[in-house]
C-alpha cells in the first residue's frame, strides 16, 4: 500500500520535486504491471441487477467533485466554479475541515450557484481508519463540520475506507471509493461504475457508496506525466457506452489557472476546460451533470425496491470483501519476507528463519549493505539479497535514504510476491511492504524509537508497559524475557577466536562496541564516554581490546585517534566480521554503546558496561536493576566502576528457549489473521 500518511509525514523532510519525483517513480513502475486493470477495468462495467437505467433516458451519469488540499486550492475554488458555471456544469467542492479556515462567504458563493458542499476530513494527513478508537474520536467532529456546512457527502483523505465504519457518520452518501486504481493507498477498487448502496450495522441508517470512476488529475498529470487528456476522454467513452457513471475527482491546488511556467506538480486548467468542452461537444444532451447529493437521493429513493429483490446479504460481503482485501494475499499463502536492517538482526533472525522452515513455511530474506550486515549473513549462511546501503547521518538523507532502498526493496521482492513483512525495525521495509500493500510486522524493544511509518503489528518483550508504545493495543504483542534469549539457548563456545585475534590467553581481553554515532537517537555524550574509557583501559598493563566499529568511517577514525595502540595490538580491530557471541564469551568484560551486545553479554553472564547516554529503555532499566548491566554515565565511573578481573569461561544460559517459540507463535498468528481477514466475507 503506497501509503500519503507516510508521503504527509515525509514532506517537511524532502524537498517538493523529490516527492514528486519518487511517486512519479514509483507509478511509472507500476503502471505496466496493472495494464489490465486501468484505466478500464472490462468488470467493473456489469450493471446491478434489474437495472432500469438514469432520469429522462439519459445514456451515462457525470459527476464533478473536487477535493481541497489546502490553502492554495482553496484560493483557485472561485476561478474552478465560475469555469464550470460558463460551461453549463455544476461540480461539489470538499473542504478539509481544519487544515485551514474555509470562509462562509465561499460556502455561501457555491451553495447560492448550485454547486454543493462535502467534508474531505478533518485533516489531510494520516490514516482515518489507522484504529477504531481514532476513527470514533474523529467522526464526533467531522459530523459538526457535517452538519454546520449542511453537506450530505464525505471523502476520506487520501481514500483511505472503511465502508462499515463510514457508516456512523451523518451522510447520505460517500464517495472514498473507486472502480479501479491500483495506484492507491488502499487499492482495493469496488470493481463497479455504478453506485453502491452499503446498509447499515448496529442501528446505522446506511448510504450510498460513490466510486470515482475516471482517473485522477493529479495522477494523471504529475506522476504519469500525460500532456493531454486522452486517457479521460478514453475511459469517459467505455462509461458511456456501458451505461454507467463518469465521477470525477480533481484538485484546485494542481490547477493552474495562469500561463506560463508550471510549478511541481501543477497541470494547466486548461486541460480541464478542454475535457469538459470535449464532453459538451460529443455527447449533449445525452448526459446527466448531477451533484453526488442528487444522484444518491436518486439512488436510494428509486431503487429501495432495487435493493429489496437483490440477495443485500451476498451484496454485503461483496462489499466487505472489497474493503479488505488485499491482492498479494489472495493468491500467495505463507511466505514470510524477513528484512536485515542492521548487524544484531543476522544472529536474532537465524533461529527464526530456521524454525519457520521446519514448520512448512517459505521465508526469504534481503540485507542492507550496513555494519558488517551482510558479513554476518554469510558467516551464518543465510540466503539474502543485498538491498541498498546506509546514508549517513544528516537527517534529510536518511529520509531519503529510506525512501530510496524502500523503492530498491519494492522493485526486488515484488516476483516474490510475500504474505507477511518482518522485521526488526527495518524502517525501509515498513514503507517497501506500504507500498506493495503487504501487511507488516516490527520486532522492537527499544521504546523510545520514533518513526515516520505505522507497521501493522509490533511485537515487544513483556517488560515494555502499554503505556510506552504508540500504537493500537490490539496489534501489540508481547514475548517472554528479552530479545537476545532467543538466540542465545543455542549458542555453544568456539574456542580458538583469542588466538585468531592475537590475544594472548593471560591478557584481560575487553570487547567495546562504539556507540551508533549516525543513529537519531545518538547522544555525544556517550562519545565523550567511549574516548576515556578507550584511554583508561589503554594505560593499563595487560588489557587488550577488540574494538568493533559499525562503519567503516569509525574504523578510521579509531586507527587515527589511537595509532600506535592499533599498530602494537593493545588495540585490536578485526578485518572481517566475527561471531559476536563467541567473542563476548572469550572476554572478560564488555563495553558498549548500543543495546543489542549490552544484553548479550547480560544473557551470557558476562560482566558489562553501558556508555549509552540516549534515553534509557525499559529493557535496559531491568538489567540495570538486577545488576546484570553496568550503567556508566560519566567519565569518573569509568575508574571507579569497572573492575579489572579475570573471569572464568563457565557458560550459563537458560536452554528451555521458550522465547524462540513465543515470537515464532506469533509470527503465524499474524500471518493466519491477515489471511482470515482477506477471506472473510
Amino acid at each position: 500500500m503506497l501509503t500519503h500518511r507516510i508521503y504527509y509525514q515525509l514532506k517537511p523532510f524532502i524537498p517538493r520535486r523529490l516527492q514528486i519525483f519518487l511517486r512519479r517513480r514509483i507509478i511509472l513502475w507500476k503502471r505496466k504491471d496493472y495494464q489490465h486493470i486501468w484505466p478500464i477495468d472490462e468488470r467493473a462495467g456489469n450493471p446491478p441487477e434489474n437495472w432500469s437505467g438514469w432520469p429522462e433516458g439519459k445514456k451515462f451519469a457525470l459527476v464533478l467533485t473536487h477535493d481541497v488540499e489546502a490553502a492554495k486550492g482553496l484560493e483557485r475554488c472561485r476561478q474552478l466554479a465560475e469555469l464550470e458555471e460558463s460551461l453549463g456544469f455544476r461540480s461539489s467542492f470538499n473542504f478539509v475541515a481544519e487544515d485551514y479556515e474555509v470562509p462562509d462567504e465561499l460556502i455561501h458563493f457555491l451553495n447560492a450557484r448550485g454547486f454543493e458542499v462535502g467534508v474531505h476530513g478533518l485533516h489531510h494527513r494520516g490514516n482515518l481508519f489507522g484504529s477504531e478508537k481514532n476513527f470514533h474520536q474523529q467522526a464526533e467532529r467531522i459530523n459538526q463540520w457535517i452538519s454546520k456546512w449542511e453537506a450530505k457527502g464525505f471523502r476520506t483523505p487520501s481514500l483511505y475506507h472503511n465502508l462499515d465504519w463510514i457508516g456512523d457518520l451523518d451522510i447520505l452518501y460517500d464517495s472514498s471509493t473507486f472502480d479501479t486504481d491500483p495506484f492507491e493507498p488502499q487499492p482495493d477498487g469496488l470493481g463497479t461504475i455504478f453506485p453502491l448502496w452499503v446498509s447499515g450495522n448496529n442501528g446505522q441508517k446506511g448510504y450510498v457508496e460513490l466510486p470515482y470512476t475516471l482517473p485522477q488529475d493529479f495522477t494523471l498529470f504529475a506522476l504519469m506525466g500525460e500532456k493531454d487528456t486522452k486517457i479521460w476522454k478514453q475511459k469517459l467513452e467505455w462509461i458511456a457506452e456501458k451505461g454507467g457513471m463518469g465521477l470525477l475527482l480533481t484538485h484546485p491546488d494542481y490547477m493552474n489557472f495562469r500561463k506560463g511556467h508550471l510549478k511541481s506538480g501543477e497541470y494547466s486548467a486548461h486541460h480541464y476546460r478542454e475535457f469538459l468542452e470535449y464532453i459538451l461537444r460529443n455527447h449533449s444532451p445525452h448526459y446527466w451533470n448531477v451533484l453526488p447529493k442528487d444522484l444518491s437521493f436518486y439512488w436510494s429513493d428509486n431503487h429501495v425496491y432495487l435493493r429489496a429483490q437483490q440477495n443485500t446479504e451476498t451484496l454485503e460481503k461483496q462489499t466487505r470483501l472489497r474493503q479488505r482485501k488485499i491482492p498479494a494475499l489472495q493468491q500467495f499463502r505463507g511466505k514470510i519476507w524477513i528484512d536485515l536492517d542492521n548487524s544484531p538482526h543476522v544472529p536474532f533472525f537465524n533461529p527464526i528463519i530456521n524454525e519457520l522452515n521446519s514448520r512448512g513455511y517459505e521465508v526469504f530474506v534481503t540485507a542492507r549493505d550496513c555494519s558488517q550486515t551482510c558479513g554476518l549473513a554469510d558467516l551464518f549462511a543465510i540466503k539474502y539479497k543485498r538491498i541498498g546501503r546506509h546514508y549517513g547521518k544528516n537527517k534529510v538523507f536518511k529520509v531519503t535514504g529510506t525512501v530510496y532502498r524502500a523503492l530498491q526493496l519494492s522493485r526486488a521482492v515484488t516476483g516474490d510476491k510475500p504474505t507477511l513483512a518482518v522485521s526488526h525495525g527495518s524502517r525501509a521495509q515498513m514503507l517497501s511492504a506500504l507500498m506493495l500493500n503487504v501487511p507488516s510486522l516490527v520486532i522492537m524493544d527499544y521504546e523510545h524509537v520514533r518513526g515516520f511509518i505505522r507497521p501493522t503489528w509490533i511485537m515487544v518483550p513483556e517488560i515494555i508497559s502499554d503505556g510506552a508504545i504508540r500504537h493500537d493495543r490490539e496489534h501489540i504483542l508481547r514475548y517472554p524475557g528479552i530479545k537476545e534469549d532467543v538466540y542465545v539457548p543455542f549458542f555453544s563456545p568456539a574456542p580458538g577466536i583469542r588466538y585468531e585475534l592475537g590475544i594472548e590467553e593471560n591478557a584481560l581481553l575487553v570487547t567495546i562496541r562504539p556507540h551508533a554515532t549516525e543513529a537519531h537517537y545518538h547522544n555525544p555524550q556517550s562519545e565523550k564516554l567511549f574516548l576515556a574509557a578507550v584511554n583508561y583501559l589503554g594505560n593499563q598493563d595487560n588489557v587488550k581490546m577488540v574494538i568493533l566499529p559499525r562503519y567503516d568511517a569509525q574504523r578510521l577514525n579509531l586507527i587515527n585517534e589511537w595509532p600506535e595502540w592499533c599498530r602494537n595490538g593493545k588495540i585490536v580491530i578485526p578485518e572481517h566480521p566475527v561471531d559476536g557471541l563467541n567473542l563476548i564469551w572469550a572476554s572478560d568484560f564488555v563495553i558498549s554503546g548500543g543495546g543489542t551486545m549490552n544484553r548479550e553479554a547480560a544473557a551470557l553472564g558476562v560482566p558489562v558496561y553501558s556508555i549509552f547516554r540516549g534515553k534509557i529503555g525499559a529493557v535496559d532499566k531491568y538489567l540495570s536493576e538486577r545488576g546484570r548491566l553496568i550503567m556508566l554515565e560519566n567519565k569518573a565511573d569509568i575508574p571507579k566502576k569497572i573492575k579489572l578481573i579475570k573471569r572464568g569461561r563457565d557458560v550459563k544460559v537458560d536452554r528451555s528457549n521458550g522465547t524462540l517459540d513465543e515470537v515464532v507463535n506469533h509470527i503465524l498468528k499474524v500471518l493466519k489473521t491477515q489471511e482470515r481477514q482477506t477471506l472473510r466475507p
